[in-house]
């Protein structure tokens, strides 16, 4: 059985069942695919990072503004206080602006620290820390992003982090490798870099975050050549398209998965809410 993206009124499904039904037991929800400060803003697609079930490891990437207001909302029902790990790929305001009430719930019922967060050096530097004190004293490891660096997050899972160049600010991918499971990663924002047909060629499932419809010199982020080069070198069973920015939602998700979408590789263009089976086939 292939994997189903199903219509669900706001929400949809590629777990192969409707979003009433529970979730499966290794899986990604999207709280958010808006990219570019203009679709934040406007909140025409959500903000608010990406939440993952894996292999014991149940935490949120980028969460950015209105996180917690995604999980709060969503059906079937997901929890703060259920969280372990917070991931940031880079300290931008719109994957950083709910770190410190994610890590609230995660350590909210723990009598000791609790929990992980990975997130690059600027973003937790003296005098200009995205991660409050008063956050960091409550968990249990603070862990730093580095290039080809393996961080062991709860469960049993490990994460390799993937040096990205971002507008100045300190960035990195993920990719996420656990025994017995599909490898899965998330390219984050970026400009295309040759290092990258190597470092994600595992991945069963590739995240990314595909900005900009055409390259342009003066933005570092993926353009949709950029993603059709990439698809072409590696070959990822399923690529999910996400922080698409306004010109990129007006050519039209199915016009994205299509471009996309090899005879290796099917394509989705991410929905706010979409669920992703990490397990199921592919």
């Amino acid at each position: 059985m292939k994997n189903k993206v199903k219509d669900s009124g706001d929400e949809r499904s590629a777990t192969g069942g409707s979003p009433e039904t529970k979730y499966p037991k290794n899986f990604i929800r999207f709280l958010g695919t808006a990219g570019t400060r203009f679709v934040m803003l406007s909140q025409r697609r959500a903000t608010g990072g990406i939440w993952f079930s894996y292999g014991g490891c149940l935490g949120v990437i980028d969460p950015g503004p209105g996180s917690l207001v995604r999980i709060c909302e969503a059906v079937p029902p997901l929890s703060p206080i259920d969280i372990n790990t917070l991931i940031l790929t880079h300290r931008h305001i719109d994957h950083s602006s709910d770190l410190n009430v994610l890590a609230e719930g995660m350590t909210l019922n723990s009598a000791e620290r609790r929990g992980c967060v990975l997130l690059t050096e600027d973003s937790s530097a003296d005098g200009d820390s995205v991660l409050l004190k008063f956050a960091e004293k409550k968990i249990e490891r603070v862990c730093r992003h580095g290039d080809g660096r393996i961080t062991a997050l709860p469960g049993g899972v490990t994460a390799e982090s993937v040096r990205h160049e971002h507008h100045g600010v300190q960035c990195y991918g993920v990719v996420f490798r656990k025994e017995g499971l599909p490898t899965w990663g998330l390219l984050s924002d970026t400009s295309a870099l040759p290092s990258f047909p190597e470092r994600y060629s595992e991945c069963d499932i590739l995240v990314m975050n595909v900005t900009m419809l055409l390259p342009r010199s003066r933005l570092d982020h993926l353009s949709m050549p950029d993603a059709v080069s990439l698809l072409e070198v590696i070959h990822p069973k399923l690529a999910i398209v996400t922080h698409m920015s306004s010109m990129l939602l007006d050519y039209g998700p199915e016009r994205i998965a299509k471009a996309l979408s090899t005879e290796r590789t099917k394509a989705v263009a991410a929905s706010d809410g979409l669920v992703v089976n990490l397990e199921g086939p592919l």
